[in-house]
């Protein structure tokens, strides 16, 4: 019995032992559990209130975001409005420079229709200036043809009266002849002193001869506005072969100006005949520099006159001092000129000229 309650004492004591040690067990794990959750609490607290604060920092961004997107879209409507206002302008502004350049192609092809009708107004005042120009000249050719003609009929009237002179000296010497009976060597003196004066009357005759000779001077002139006179002459007795239709003139070698080199030009050389407004194209066959002679040629199918050179036989009887009459165009004129001179030397077939020795007469 006694160890019943012995044995039951324990079992109670164990039971005790063991629920005190559950107690105290559960206890230290509710008062840990506690302190646990008040843990827990504590950092969701902290947790919350981290939270809290960004996201309060959230609504501050995204309030500022916002903002920042609000202002954008203002300053993207802004600028949409500038450019469609810019357009508007970019589009007016083409239009009045569509409509410029258009009023301006206008005002240009006016220009071009006024510079046209210059061009056609300069080319008519062109036209009637040569004409005048051309009406010019002619009045003047006529003016100098006409004074020329008025020098000529004066001309002709003091050679009638020289030679009316003549004559009438020339009856008076032939009564004195005959009625004067003189030694044969007087007479023979008088005859010549008579011849002499025939000859004279004869050789002063120049109209006439000035008349038959004139449509045989011609008017030279060159591109280096090299101006001289000549005359058509027969070149048939010189050694030289006469081709059809061709006609040769006797000239100066100094008509052509010499260039920088001291070389002459002789080149696009223009011809006129008897004062005509035809004109001839020249070329140059020979020229002698020493002797100042150049001979040209040139074609035409018209039926000129030509001069005769002097033979040698001829050439012999003319003597220094002898009375002559010389036609040309001097320095270019467009009316032929005459004047008087006389022979004031003479160039023999010694071969030399100028210290050169040059061809012998009659050869070209």
């Amino acid at each position: 019995m006694k160890n019943k309650i012995y044995y039951s004492a324990i079992l109670i004591i164990n039971i005790l032992i063991i629920s005190s040690g559950f107690y105290f067990i559960q206890i230290n794990q509710e008062i840990n559990l506690n302190n646990y959750s008040e843990t827990i609490n504590t950092k969701i607290n902290d947790t919350v209130f981290s939270v809290n604060e960004s996201l309060s920092k959230s609504d501050q961004y995204i309030k500022t975001a916002n903002e920042t997107i609000e202002n954008s879209n203002s300053a993207i409507k802004k600028l949409n409005e500038e450019k469609t206002t810019l357009e508007k302008t970019n589009y007016e502004t083409l239009a009045e420079l569509l409509e410029a350049k258009s009023k301006l192609k206008d005002e240009e092809n006016k220009l071009l229709k006024s510079n046209f009708e210059l061009s056609s107004e300069k080319e008519k005042a062109k036209r009637l200036e040569a004409e005048l120009s051309s009406e010019k000249e002619r009045a003047k050719r006529l003016e100098s043809e006409l004074k020329s003609e008025k020098e000529k009929t004066e001309y002709l009237k003091t050679s009638a009266d020289k030679y009316d002179d003549l004559s009438s000296k020339i009856e008076s010497q032939n009564k004195i002849i005959n009625n004067i009976q003189t030694p044969n060597s007087d007479i023979v003196e008088n005859t010549k002193r008579i011849n002499n004066l025939e000859s004279i009357t004869s050789t002063r005759t120049w109209p006439s001869v000035i008349s038959s000779a004139k449509t045989s001077v011609v008017r030279i002139q060159n591109s280096s506005n090299g101006k001289c006179s000549g005359f058509i002459f027969d070149i048939s007795n010189l050694n030289h072969i006469v081709e059809p239709d061709t006609y040769y003139v006797l000239t100066n070698n100094h008509c052509f100006p010499k260039t920088a080199s001291g070389s002459r030009i002789y080149n696009n050389i223009k011809i006129t005949v008897d004062e005509k407004e035809v004109i001839y194209n020249a070329t140059l066959i020979n020229k002698y520099a020493n002797l100042d002679i150049a001979i040209l040629k040139f074609q035409s199918s018209k039926n000129l006159d030509l001069l005769n050179i002097l033979s040698d036989e001829e050439y012999e009887k003319v003597k220094i001092g002898t009375e002559i009459n010389v036609l040309g165009y001097p320095l270019g004129v467009n009316v032929l000129r005459t004047t008087k001179g006389v022979v004031s030397a003479k160039i023999y077939k010694s071969g030399i000229a100028d210290g050169i020795r040059y061809s012998e007469r009659g050869t070209i």
